[in-house]
């Protein structure tokens, strides 16, 4: 069947993304996307000419949706340690809304299933990865100048880095888990290690 005309490409995206999110891009046949968004396998490669570039698509989304409200929390926030903890927050409260196990993050999920086998999802991710690593690196900043602690640029740059990794992990795990309690205590656990270093007492 056609695809209806009130389906734009917006809300093509909008209805794949969960179904990728959930299973990921190799358990996810063009069947499964038909039945998800009501649009025809004809409609889906007239618009995007094939499954990956509708994968592509609708990891831009994630990013626009999820991940740059997150990294807004880095930046935006004066308070470099509150930020940095709503973050995380931020994410605990996605898994809480979608019940655990969690789905993760979709472009954790990506950057180990599908980025080491596509130059243009390993580009994606690695843009996200660098953001990411730039947001963190802003609120450590502003976390370590306000608790007076003394650290060199580049150590400031590897505890971001530390950071941005943690939390892509986090939410691996959170795929195995069925109590969000375990999120929150690594979440705890991890701005205590921060805290002690950033904030000279």
């Amino acid at each position: 069947m056609a695809r209806p005309r009130s389906k734009s490409r917006e809300e093509l995206v909008a209805s794949a993304m969960p179904v990728f999110w959930e299973r990921g891009f190799a358990a996810t046949s063009i069947d499964a996307l038909v039945s998800a968004t009501g649009v025809a396998r004809g409609g889906i490669y007239a618009d995007f000419g094939g499954k990956q570039a509708l994968f592509l698509a609708c990891l831009d989304a994630y990013r626009a949706r999820f991940v740059d409200r997150a990294i807004a929390l880095l930046i935006s926030n004066e308070d470099g340690f509150a930020a940095i903890e709503a973050f995380f927050d931020f994410f605990i409260s996605l898994h809480a809304e979608h019940g655990m196990p969690g789905p993760g993050c979709f472009l954790a999920n990506t950057m180990t299933e599908v980025a080491p086998h596509s130059d243009a999802v390993l580009a994606v991710v690695s843009g996200h990865a660098a953001d990411l690593r730039g947001g963190f690196l802003q609120a450590v900043t502003r976390a370590a100048g306000a608790g007076g602690a003394a650290i060199s640029e580049l150590e400031l740059d590897e505890i971001a880095a530390v950071l941005a990794t943690s939390s892509q992990g986090l939410w691996s795990y959170g795929r195995s888990v069925s109590d969000i309690a375990e999120l929150t205590r690594f979440k705890t656990a991890l701005l205590k290690m921060l805290q002690s270093r950033l904030i000279r007492l």
